[in-house]
């Protein structure tokens, strides 16, 4: 047998073996309730994105985004909540003013502390002869207080269509833009000088196409479908620091035309975004290859996992992904028992997943449902001494992903207790490359990068070692 072959034959056996380790891990979470909608508006609500609050208060938007029945409208819930509570319903209450029924369609919503703010469209013909955006800003969400910005309102940077939001801990959003199928930072802060309150933050260039160079991966859009329809920023990060990393989601134009993702962008800060550059993220199960569903809502956990909620042509899923430069592996899910991808009878009765949230300790999550017409609730098994719920681990050392790979990889593991654990990389002669974790962890599920940029192609060796076990995999670097 030639070097090839056996090398080709490797790679098919590491691939095979990755699905099965992926289709037999067991989630962390476990499904409490639904929160639902008054019977009233049974109609009226049905949910699109949806926000956290510091103090575990959930805010969910209605949009009549792809459908004329439901009503533009934020519902909220507390974490004890079995029922949401309307927060305001613009088809009753205009936006805030004289007018009524102005909005177009509910595309966004976020909080700073405990303000609120949502971002929407604003539809001909109020607008002749276009149709353009608008933000509602409600301070301490108090509906009362309402500050608007838009076009022909207040602010610039409004004449586009919208989608999705994220708040930066220095008051400044990033929303998905229609124009350029790129995005934008607005300023909502009191001190920040570059730009007037309410408005974008336009970078330093004489340039007219100043979003030209941050074109999300897939190119551009498509009849205005295939957009960026959602913006997750990483919890606490600086966005003046180019090392800070934040993510968009866009559906594809169709099933079978795809051009839909996930996409990383770096580079560039709040201040200067012309200097972002977007990369689309893969997963080796393809959980990230959208299709022309939306609008697949993202978020960011205080540990810097990326949650998605999708759905594809056979699956509806809500994981926790851990990201490596443009590699992605599911590390987590919220268990659904409407998916022919890992059903679990004891998962939530998901349809249409389209958001997803965590509070901040990480032990709740949310998972809104578009077509379920419901939020579902869910509890970690993993956070908290008293929280475990008998939940038990087997020591486990997970497959790397990718692998083969260039030059860097995912390594994950399972403790089935808090123990002492050291984490190496070795080559073919048993030489130590690296130490990747050594220290006391906590059970249940953890994940490591190992670059081997420095390092020539070829098999390496990863073991894991604990008082108790040792467990060693093979991987393969080729560049």
């Amino acid at each position: 047998m030639t070097q090839k072959t056996t090398l080709f034959l490797y790679v098919i056996v590491v691939m095979i073996f990755s699905v099965i380790v992926a289709q037999a891990q067991n989630s962390d979470w476990s499904y409490l309730n639904t929160v639902k909608f008054p019977v009233k508006d049974s109609i009226a609500a049905k949910p699109y994105l949806m926000t956290i609050d510091q103090n575990g208060r959930i805010y969910v938007i209605s949009s009549k985004i792809d459908d004329a029945r439901a009503h533009n409208a934020i519902y909220y819930a507390n974490k004890a909540d079995t029922v949401f509570k309307l927060f305001i319903d613009y088809d009753v209450n205009g936006d805030s003013d004289t007018l009524k029924g102005n909005i177009g369609a509910l595309r966004g919503i976020s909080v700073l502390g405990n303000d609120v703010i949502a971002t929407a469209t604003q539809p001909y013909p109020k607008t002749k002869t276009n149709t353009v955006s608008a933000l509602y800003y409600y301070v301490n969400a108090d509906t009362s207080t309402v500050q608007r910005f838009g076009y022909n309102i207040s602010g610039a940077g409004y004449g586009t269509y919208i989608n999705g939001m994220d708040m930066s801990k220095d008051s400044m959003i990033i929303t998905g833009v229609d124009f350029g199928t790129s995005f934008r930072w607005y300023n909502l802060g009191n001190t920040f000088k570059k730009s007037s309150r309410g408005s974008y933050n336009s970078p330093d260039t004489n340039n007219t196409s100043v979003f030209s160079n941050a074109t999300e991966p897939g190119g551009p859009q498509s009849l205005a479908f295939d957009v960026i329809r959602d913006v997750a920023l990483v919890p606490g990060a600086s966005y003046y620091d180019k090392k800070s990393l934040f993510y968009t989601s866009r559906n594809s134009i169709s099933g079978s035309q795809q051009t839909g993702g996930i996409a990383v962008w770096s580079g560039g800060t709040q201040v200067q975004p012309i200097d972002y550059t977007g990369n689309r993220v893969t997963d080796f199960n393809g959980y990230l290859s959208f299709i022309n569903s939306f609008p697949y809502g993202i978020t960011v956990d205080g540990k810097g996992i990326l949650w998605v909620a999708g759905v594809d042509s056979t699956r509806r899923w809500v994981k926790g992904f851990k990201v490596d430069g443009v590699n992605a592996e599911a590390l987590y899910d919220l268990p659904s028992k409407n998916s022919m991808d890992v059903a679990n009878p004891n998962g939530a009765p998901m349809v249409g997943p389209c958001d997803v949230v965590l509070n901040k300790e990480m032990s709740l999550a949310y998972a809104a449902d578009r077509y379920a017409r419901a939020v579902f609730r869910f509890k970690s098994l993993t956070v908290g001494v008293n929280e475990t719920n008998g939940r038990i681990y087997n020591f486990e050392l997970g497959q790397n992903y990718p692998n083969p790979f260039n030059p860097s990889t995912l390594i994950s593991y399972t403790l089935s207790k808090p123990s002492y654990v050291k984490l190496v990389v070795s080559d073919v002669l048993g030489r130590e490359i690296t130490v990747l974790s050594e220290g006391f962890t906590g059970a249940g599920k953890h994940v490591e990068v190992f670059n081997g940029m420095n390092n020539p192609s070829g098999i390496y060796f990863y073991t894991i070692i604990t008082p108790e076990s040792k467990i060693t995999k093979k991987m393969l670097m080729l560049k």
